[in-house]
């Protein structure tokens, strides 16, 4: 049985009350056991303080008018609205889904915070609006239902006060830290964590954070907390990844880690134009302030990463952030610049190993994706060679054929022809022959080739470019490199399967014809010689 003179005595102690007149006590359906799981201090503080904000906002008041105060044990809200108190005892809300400033949809939260703060020790919290006062206290346990206690709405007119208040007492020091980080739950020009902007773009807002980490807000209401980067960052527009999500969380509880890779997701591909990446502050905060934690990695870093599309390699403001103390690990997810059989071949994983083992003893080693701001990485090493070999034979860096070479050539279409003469007859140096390719020579002396292949003017028209000191070789290493270079005309990259196929056929037509072989090894001698 609630005690209505002890919870009267309650409201007479508050300084702002002088005089109270009972009304009414409810019995609620909601009990102290409600839902399994209880509430943490900072949701149960952020659920009662949302009820202010969610007023202000709709009766267009600053925020900042509300005012929280902890004095001892006493933890009061205060806001200059007034709103129905009887409200509270039911469920369902009012509040649009479309509007983004207000987050409660259900009308559960308050039964909630009450609950939770009865479970945790905290009872009769006192609700004041305009000349009305609630208490909501805890009734005795009901027969035969294994202890449950029912809320009960107690109703009490007061001495009219301007605004509304909640007000309760507690020593519990958790839950007087969770009020006193306050407002700081939501976004409002006027939040004390919330730094200098750095960008604005389609609904969604970067900032500096004023502590060492930072914070994500989706609609106003924080979501994410993120660990390692001093960055604000709101999104105040609906997007339906996240909102199937916040429709089905009645918790409001922190993003879990595969909706925080959809909100960094949504920030780095909607929340920049096109062209806006290459020297943007706010990618550049973000950056330079999550130094220490680069080796670790970081959602958001990758997203910014993925969502670059190789617009921030060549960033000049962001290379001066890495110098050349870093190193990033290989992936080809992360290229644009090789093909998914390039990378699969075994010069180019050959080269990646070597680099990278080479480079661990000297630099700090980051993930894949650094390569996107301009990070070097082995294969990106790789690439940058090959286009180099690719650009002195584009640049004609090249010779024709000595007649001694094209002596070689010959001897090297004569080899084929004896040990496979099916494969032989698809090339010639003749162009009137009407051969499945025809084929030139040049020499290069580039350092990083020993071969290459590309097409001339059509489909069946092909230069075979050859390394100059090949001529000086012996037979089997000019001969294999011919046959390789060769066989790309039928199969293209190394890593083809008709390629593989194609070469696979002639090592085999080789060994089978092993006097052949070593008949134009001997041979060879006198062509070099």
């Amino acid at each position: 049985m609630t005690d209505i003179n002890k919870l009267k005595e309650i409201l007479l102690e508050l300084e702002e009350i002088k005089n109270v007149e009972f009304l009414k006590s409810v019995p609620s359906a909601v009990t102290t056991s409600w839902s399994e799981e209880i509430w943490t201090e900072d949701m149960i503080a952020r659920d009662s303080i949302q009820n202010f904000y969610d007023g202000v906002i709709e009766n267009n008041i600053e925020i900042d008018k509300i005012e929280i105060s902890i004095v001892k044990d006493t933890i009061k809200i205060y806001a200059p609205n007034e709103f129905n108190l009887e409200k509270l005892y039911y469920l369902g809300s009012t509040k649009s889904e479309s509007d983004v400033q207000q987050i409660g949809a259900h009308g559960e939260g308050g039964k909630k915070v009450f609950s939770d703060l009865a479970r945790l020790g905290v009872y009769n919290p006192v609700l004041i609006s305009g000349d009305k006062a609630l208490i909501i206290s805890v009734g005795d346990e009901v027969e035969n239902t294994n202890g449950l206690r029912p809320l009960i709405y107690n109703y009490f007119k007061i001495n009219k006060l301007n605004g509304n208040y909640f007000i309760i007492k507690t020593i519990n020091k958790k839950i007087k830290k969770a009020y006193q980080y306050g407002l700081k739950h939501f976004f409002y020009s006027k939040n004390p964590i919330i730094g200098d902007i750095l960008h604005d773009y389609n609904g969604i807002s970067i900032y500096k954070s004023n502590n060492v980490n930072g914070v994500g807000f989706y609609k106003n209401l924080k979501r994410i907390d993120i660990i390692g980067i001093p960055v604000i960052i709101h999104i105040n527009k609906s997007y339906a990844a996240l909102d199937k999500k916040v429709k089905m969380d009645r918790d409001r509880k922190a993003f879990d880690s595969k909706l925080q890779s959809s909100f960094y997701s949504i920030v780095s591909r909607s929340g920049f134009y096109y062209n806006d990446m290459v020297g943007n502050q706010a990618i550049k905060h973000i950056l330079k302030s999550s130094k220490n934690i680069w080796p670790k990695g970081h959602l958001l870093l990758s997203a910014l990463a993925s969502n670059s599309y190789g617009r921030l390699k060549d960033d000049k403001s962001l290379k001066e952030l890495f110098s050349n103390d870093y190193y990033a690990e290989s992936r080809w997810t992360y290229s644009r610049d090789i093909t998914y059989n390039d990378w699969f071949s075994t010069s180019t994983q050959n080269f990646i190993r070597n680099k990278t083992n080479k480079e661990k003893k000297k630099k700090k080693i980051l993930p894949a994706y650094f390569t996107s701001f301009g990070v070097m990485s082995a294969l990106e090493s790789f690439i940058k060679n090959k286009k180099n070999a690719e650009n002195r034979i584009k640049n004609k860096k090249t010779n024709d054929l000595t007649l001694k070479e094209k002596k070689a050539i010959d001897f090297m279409f004569a080899a084929a022809k004896s040990i496979s003469p099916s494969f032989a007859k698809l090339f010639t140096k003749d162009e009137y022959n009407d051969p499945l390719y025809n084929v030139s020579f040049k020499t290069i002396t580039c350092k990083d080739l020993l071969g290459e292949l590309k097409d001339k003017y059509d489909y069946n028209t092909k230069v075979i470019y050859l390394h100059k000191s090949l001529f000086k070789e012996s037979f089997g290493k000019m001969f294999s490199v011919f046959l390789h270079e060769l066989s790309h005309a039928l199969g293209g990259y190394d890593g083809d399967r008709s390629f593989s196929d194609c070469l696979t056929i002639l090592i085999e037509k080789c060994i089978d014809n092993n006097n052949e072989v070593k008949k134009y090894s001997k041979e060879w001698s006198k062509i070099v010689n």
